[in-house]
Order: C-alpha cells, then sequence, then structure tokens
C-alpha cells in the first residue's frame, strides 16, 4: 500500500496545499477510499466481561469452525 500513502501525501502537499486541481481530485478519491474502507470495517464482539480479583487468572481458547459442505 505504499502507492496509496504515497497519492495521500502528495494530494495534501500538491492539491490541498498547492492549489493543483488534478491532485485534489486524486486526493478526493484516495482519501475517500480509506474512509470507505474504515467505514465498512468490522468492529469486534464483545463476548463477555467479567471482573478479576487478585489470584484468577484468564483461559481463552478458540472453537473450531465448522467444515462448509463442498459444492459439487
Amino acid at each position: 500500500m505504499a502507492l496509496m500513502s504515497y497519492l495521500r501525501s502528495r494530494s495534501v502537499k500538491e492539491g490541498l496545499l498547492g492549489g493543483r486541481r488534478s491532485w485534489f481530485i486524486v486526493g478526493v478519491f484516495v482519501w475517500g477510499f480509506k474512509l470507505m474502507r474504515k467505514m465498512m470495517a468490522r468492529s469486534p464482539q464483545v463476548v463477555s466481561t467479567e471482573v478479576l480479583r487478585p489470584g484468577q487468572s484468564v483461559s481463552v481458547s478458540a472453537l473450531e469452525p465448522k467444515a462448509r459442505r463442498r459444492n459439487r
């Protein structure tokens, strides 16, 4: 994603601060794409919260997902 970060920084320097319209348009698309990805990202789901007292411990485990049936 080095290209995207280059385009973001260049669009700010040249488009927003430099006044070049073409770089401003590139910036609108690149920053808009970043904003949309951030808005569409999944947020973690909280399953349980517990208060631990001194001497207590936590064990975290994961269950294997159910196997999906293959399409023939």
